[in-house]
């Protein structure tokens, strides 16, 4: 988890991301569904907090097809005073105890949501519910799913909760990116463009394979993620890549924010 001080109004280079947080505080959230991998490797975390700084995955996507290839979050900075209420209304609302799992009587293949806090170096590593809480219920007791899902409703809405907290937006650079290579996607009607593949390793040898057959998947950064990027900023969901070999692959492709781990393995 990063502590470099970064200007909020520039954008966060991949350097300023590499130290622990003041106090030992991180903060990631996201969602997990029982699906296939291909169907859910491009979800972003919403929230992580690394560094005084939140990067929000809850990016909204075109609604035109075919649309980027990539989900691209923004960052912003945030107070030590707004890292202290979030941490005050875990533990208010008990979930940093030893209960770790609050997913009491989930339906199966129900989303789950996943809290990972890390305060003054103790890592807690949270599952539970993730649905709308309902508003006119009485107070929720601590240490419970409903407790769980107060405290995420939260986490989904920073703005409204810490605007004071927050600095100004501004587009985040990510260190890494997860890359999904699979065979080229169908696109009926729709003439798919293609584009060279900018990486000197061929898709027979990139990566690992992952899922289905024919796809690989790796984590790409460094000299790499300098050559990649540009290519996938510009690229769309059926953009086909064509490697020095002549083989043709689509691509899905998200960042990596601080201290998540990759998806290949």
């Amino acid at each position: 988890s990063p502590s470099a001080s970064v200007s909020p109004s520039a954008s966060v280079s991949p350097s300023a991301l590499v130290s622990p947080s003041p106090g030992g505080f991180y903060l990631r959230v996201w969602q997990t569904q029982a699906l296939a991998p291909q169907s859910t490797f491009a979800w972003l975390p919403s929230v992580t907090i690394a560094g005084g700084q939140l990067i929000d995955g809850r990016v909204a996507v075109p609604a035109i097809y075919p649309g980027p290839l990539w989900i691209d979050p923004s960052v912003r900075s945030i107070s030590a005073a707004g890292i202290d209420s979030i941490v005050a209304e875990a533990r208010t609302a008990g979930l940093l105890g030893t209960k770790r799992d609050f997913t009491d009587g989930a339906l199966a293949g129900a989303v789950t949501g996943h809290i990972q806090i890390v305060v003054s170096g103790v890592t807690y590593d949270l599952t539970g519910p993730v649905s709308t809480p309902d508003s006119t219920a009485a107070p929720v007791a601590p240490g419970t799913a409903a407790a769980f899902e107060a405290f995420w409703q939260k986490l989904a809405d920073m703005t409204g909760w810490l605007a004071a907290a927050l600095g100004p937006t501004a587009p985040y650079e990510p260190a890494r990116l997860a890359v999904l290579a699979i065979p080229p996607t169908a696109a009926s009607g729709i003439n798919p463009g293609e584009t060279a593949w900018p990486l000197a390793t061929s898709f027979a040898s990139f990566g690992t394979a992952f899922g289905s057959t024919g796809s690989r998947c790796a984590v790409v950064s460094g000299a790499d993620l300098t050559k990649l990027l540009p290519v996938v900023r510009q690229s769309n969901q059926l953009t086909r890549f064509v490697d020095d070999q002549g083989a043709k692959d689509s691509l899905l492709v998200r960042v990596l924010v601080p201290d998540e781990p990759g998806p290949c393995s």
